[in-house]
């Protein structure tokens, strides 16, 4: 298990953009100015996944897409 928390956010980013072949790397990017500790988070707890589905890589970018909604929602009141 890697533990991103000791990296810099690009480095999860990077990792999770790996599960996508580079299909979200926007979407990552801007989850990382957004929530950068729940990107490190979610790629530690992948990296210790030894398969996931498409599905369920498809519903990790979808939460922290979700999660980067409310962040910045939560910067504009």
């Amino acid at each position: 298990m890697d533990n991103f928390f000791k990296r810099p956010v690009g480095a999860a980013v990077l990792y999770l953009n790996d599960l996508h072949f580079g299909k979200h790397l926007n979407d990552l990017n801007r989850c990382a100015r957004l929530v950068p500790k729940d990107v490190k988070g979610m790629a530690s707890m992948l990296s210790n996944t030894t398969f996931m589905s498409d599905d369920a890589k498809d519903a990790v970018i979808d939460t922290l897409v979700g999660w980067a909604d409310d962040a910045e929602n939560a910067e504009s009141c």
